[in-house]
């Protein structure tokens, strides 16, 4: 994808009810459909998040999945979650919800406090010109789901959010994340690192780190140049982490 793709709106595909909006985005990617569109569900009935996770999807929350091209090194897809973070804040605001309140978490969650209220799962495909993205948020617009497993939030209880909806919401989401590809491809990653560290929930906070290499703690200092959650340890050393699950202890 150039950058010149992402300046006309993105059309939107929209179901009363999918199984997930993610899966049918690599079903028409398998069929060799790559966009750029967004798939937007009322309901799923098998929504998913990152780690092959469950997400709630109640009616009156955003499910939406960009599928587009992304001409680009393979290195550089997982930069567009944090893209991706920063347009759901981009969009919130520009719907009228204050949002002094949201910050992000790595890598790719939007929390109000310490309650998760949108979440982001990229997943790619293809080789070559054939490259393809598919990125898809869960935006928890009017209801906040009861999980046993974490806090959730909504945007309907921040001020200004009362009157959100899923289709305004989206509307701005396509102009925000549009904006924040374009910024990603043409500019390179350090405005958009700069960016995410102004919201950063976890910058100089404890936080634990299960990577496949198993637990790690330590202080959140930095991100890294490439998307790494730069952590120190309790030895004084600097440790870089480029996937894993965060929890933030203090």
């Amino acid at each position: 994808m150039s950058s010149d793709a992402c300046t006309a709106s993105w059309p939107i595909l929209r179901f009363d009810e999918i199984d997930s909006t993610n899966e049918e985005a690599r079903r028409r990617s398998a069929e060799g459909d790559q966009g750029p569109f967004w798939i937007q569900a009322d309901r799923q009935t098998a929504g998913r998040g990152r780690l092959g996770r469950s997400w709630d999807s109640p009616s009156g929350n955003l499910f939406a999945t960009a599928l587009f091209p992304f001409a680009r090194p393979l290195s550089e897809a997982p930069l567009a979650c944090f893209s991706a973070g920063l347009a759901v804040i981009d969009a919130a605001a520009a719907c009228g919800v204050e949002v002094s309140s949201l910050s992000l978490k790595w890598p790719n969650d939007v929390l109000v406090g310490s309650g998760k209220v949108a979440g982001i799962l990229i997943e790619t495909g293809g080789a070559g010109a054939g490259f393809w993205m598919a990125a898809g948020f869960g935006v928890n617009i009017a209801t906040a789901p009861v999980r046993a497993d974490r806090e959730t939030a909504c945007l309907s209880t921040l001020p200004g959010g009362a009157y959100v909806t899923t289709t305004r919401f989206l509307a701005f989401l396509d102009i925000a994340f549009r904006a924040r590809l374009s910024n990603l491809i043409s500019q390179g990653f350090e405005p958009t690192r700069t960016d995410w560290l102004a919201r950063s929930a976890s910058i100089g906070a404890r936080v634990a780190l299960t990577p496949s290499t198993g637990r790690v703690e330590g202080v959140m200092r930095n991100l890294g140049h490439d998307g790494a959650l730069v952590l120190e340890l309790d030895s004084g050393g600097l440790h870089h982490v480029r996937a894993g699950e965060i929890s933030i202890l203090g």
